[in-house]
């Protein structure tokens, strides 16, 4: 499998950091041996879905073949550390605004290669303010560029699951939104509270009832989620032929938006 990072010469709300290492990916981004999901704390509402990260690598470890540290790592804005992380994951609730300096050095992350994925957690409706601070961020960090819906044919969708839609906690989005830079998506956006369904109580117990498809979409979220890491670790085996004949087996894995369930 080659993995490419993008050379070239930060971070918003609530953000989950996997680290990859041990390839040519951490070129720009640097090594490491294990995978580690992180969180990265801000001023403001940076942590709505506590457990979720430690809950994202439970699942990576026993889905793929990844060596993953099971343990949650929590990162400021500036922490040296930042470019060591290729894949961030983004959630949050509510209005945000990040300092010139966090912005400046969030951009320079993405450029050199780093994915973003963020993730809109309100418990009701998609935060309106969370919404308009990440497009206002994203603007002034990347003018002219805007995010778009992501095709559902897209890699991301297939690479590991096959998918065909964006499941989260609800679904108030059927698709992606991404900010394409040259050949590869750098920020994804998620209106569907990802995280919500991935998140457990002290208990074990998960956090929040999904809607409306319940544990169907939740396997759904999931599995999104595991797509997301395998797409920042291998942006250039979407088209390997042994990837190919992977997927061609799978494709009993295929599933349709959620339908209501009865009472």
């Amino acid at each position: 499998m080659i993995v490419r990072w993008n050379s070239a010469a930060g971070v918003m709300a609530f953000v989950m950091v996997v680290l990859i290492g041990g390839s040519r990916a951490a070129a720009a981004i640097g090594p490491e041996t294990l995978v580690t999901v992180a969180q990265l704390s801000y001023d403001g509402m940076w942590d709505p879905r506590p457990s979720s990260a430690d809950v994202l690598a439970g699942e990576l470890r026993a889905r793929t073949s990844m060596d993953v540290r099971l343990r949650r790592d929590v990162k400021a804005v500036m922490d040296p550390g930042l470019f060591g992380r290729p894949i961030l994951f983004l959630v949050g609730d509510g209005r945000f605004r990040f300092q010139a300096e966090e912005r400046v050095r969030l951009r320079k992350w993405i450029e050199a290669g780093g994915f973003l994925v963020v993730d809109n957690a309100a418990r009701g409706q998609p935060s309106t303010a969370f919404d308009a601070s990440l497009r206002a961020e994203l603007d002034a960090m990347f003018p002219g560029r805007s995010l778009q819906k992501i095709p559902p044919q897209h890699v991301l969708y297939r690479t590991f699951y096959v998918l065909d839609f964006p499941a989260g906690r609800a679904i108030h989005r059927t698709f992606l939104e991404g900010l394409f830079l040259d050949d590869r998506i750098a920020v994804v956006y998620s209106q569907n509270d990802l995280f919500g369904a991935l998140d457990r109580d002290a208990s074990g117990a998960y956090s929040f009832d999904v809607v409306p498809g319940g544990e169907t979409q939740r396997e759904r979220a999931i599995r999104l989620a595991v797509n997301l890491v395998q797409y920042a670790i291998g942006l250039d085996y979407k088209d390997d032929q042994v990837h190919t004949d992977y997927l061609i087996h799978q494709r009993r894995w295929r599933a349709g938006p959620p339908k209501v369930e009865s009472p």
